[in-house]
């Protein structure tokens, strides 16, 4: 299964934006970053894809900064990343 996966530059801001994107009804779990995503914060926001653009811009809106936007496939040993969003 295919998941898009916010990653960020600090806890700080992974936690106020799963904050704000609860408060509007998008649905999303905190995960440990992982390891094939590199240098950067221990915990990143795990979505579906059918809500990346609206991950996007709600982001971009409320000026968190964030390391990207990452598709990604689950295994058997963690994620594997199959592309940049």
């Amino acid at each position: 299964m295919r998941y898009g996966i916010l990653v960020f530059y600090s806890y700080q801001h992974a936690v106020l934006c799963d904050k704000v994107l609860r408060q509007n009804n998008i649905p999303v779990e905190f995960i440990p970053t992982p390891r094939s995503i590199m240098n950067s914060c221990s915990h990143s926001l795990k979505f579906a894809l059918e809500y990346v653009n609206i991950v996007k811009l709600t982001v971009q809106r409320i000026n968190i900064p964030y390391k990207g936007i990452y598709e990604v496939e689950k295994t058997y040993n963690g994620y594997t990343v199959i592309g940049v969003r």
